[in-house]
């Protein structure tokens, strides 16, 4: 083993932290690794084949790829994953595979001829640790034949690493998940019927989606000043200062925030912009200057919309019938009006629009529910 200095160490924890952004995630700190403890082959299995899942095994070896996604091209994950000789070891403790199997017996196994001879391993060693779900996943060293098998140094470097093999795992897991529900709110918001405006600890704009630049644009009752939201109306203006402030105020309390609404009169004549000011959740400890504090939703009453179903029923858990009748309430049409164009007796809609009011925590078909409901609808 080539024991690593402090600064070949803190280079190798810097990879397995870092591990999760590689384009082949982990490839870096199983390749460090493998010189370190003198491995021809290194593995980290997130999620072992299983049927028609082909599994998930990132690689460190000259001879394969280093990232196996669902493959069933591979020997191992189509076929000889389930003679897989070193499964479900105690947690966080290091095995070697003699110690699971003998290696005269090692060698008879179709998975030793058709796996691991051929490229060249034969000892092997390594740990089960858990994912940030609580699942298990398995990470393993090997060497050659005409190695000797891994010692006690070995073990103790990588029993050290262990825990910080999971932690990276773990909180790389998660942020890929984040970055995954970033980018499709980003996208989901950037298509949307409404504009979305983000302000800061300030009341000034941090982001706005493509809807609020057009309306902005427009400068119909609405512009941007100083980066921050200007609405022409004094008396509407006053009031959005006046709830910006609120939150703000609140918010330096650590007190709930209110959110509020308000119309904003255009000159043009054009029915009234409907605002929806909400707070946003707020950690002092780790959010920096400028980032988002509250979020503006702006609505314009007489675009045409869509109103996607999956959405509805996904965010307030209606039905299908639900999701209609909510659909037609937010174009405009009134109970009796919804009730005629779906078919359905006014006291079935009656029954449908209380059950619409508790799931989504509202008490009354206003201008607040509309927005609501219009605040997840894409352009027809």
């Amino acid at each position: 083993m080539n024991q690593p200095n402090i600064a070949e160490l803190s280079k190798l924890i810097g990879f397995l932290y870092d591990g999760h952004i590689e384009e082949d995630p982990y490839s870096a700190f199983l390749g460090e690794t493998r010189r370190i403890i003198d491995s021809n082959f290194a593995s980290i299995t997130m999620r072992e084949p299983q049927g028609d899942d082909g599994g998930l095994l990132f690689v460190s070896c000259e001879a394969l790829p280093k990232t196996f996604v669902d493959d069933h091209d591979n020997p191992y994950t189509d076929r000889y994953y389930t003679s897989n000789l070193m499964t479900n070891l105690p947690w966080g403790k290091v095995v070697s595979l003699d110690e699971c199997v003998p290696y005269r017996t090692l060698e008879r196994t179709e998975l030793y001829k058709y796996c691991m001879a051929p490229i060249d391993i034969y000892h092997m060693i390594g740990v089960d640790l858990r994912n940030a779900n609580g699942l298990r996943f398995s990470v393993r060293f090997c060497r050659p034949k005409t190695a000797s098998n891994f010692g006690v140094a070995e073990r103790e470097f990588l029993e050290m690493l262990a825990s910080h093999i999971q932690r990276a795992v773990a909180n790389g897991m998660q942020l890929i998940q984040l970055d995954k529900e970033r980018k499709l709110y980003s996208s989901t918001i950037a298509k949307q019927s409404v504009g979305v405006v983000t302000l800061d600890e300030r009341g000034k704009i941090v982001s706005r989606n493509a809807v609020a630049d057009q309306l902005i644009r427009e400068k119909d009752g609405l512009s941007v000043i100083n980066d921050q939201l200007h609405l022409e109306s004094p008396s509407s203006r006053s009031k959005l200062n006046g709830f910006i402030e609120d939150i703000v105020v609140a918010q330096r309390n650590q007190e709930p925030a209110p959110t509020n609404a308000l119309s904003v009169e255009r000159p043009s004549g054009k029915a009234d912009l409907e605002i929806l000011l909400k707070p946003m959740m707020i950690d002092k400890t780790v959010e920096p200057g400028h980032t988002p504090h509250m979020i503006v939703f702006i609505n314009e009453p007489e675009r045409s919309f869509q109103i996607e179903t999956r959405i509805l029923m996904s965010l307030y858990g209606l039905t299908k019938a639900e999701v209609a009748l909510s659909k037609l309430l937010a174009e405009g049409a009134n109970l009796d009006q919804a009730a005629a164009e779906l078919g359905i007796a006014r006291n079935t809609a009656r029954a449908q629009l209380r059950s619409i009011f508790a799931k989504t925590g509202v008490s009354r078909q206003s201008m607040l529910v509309s927005l609501l409901l219009k605040s997840v609808v894409t352009y027809s």
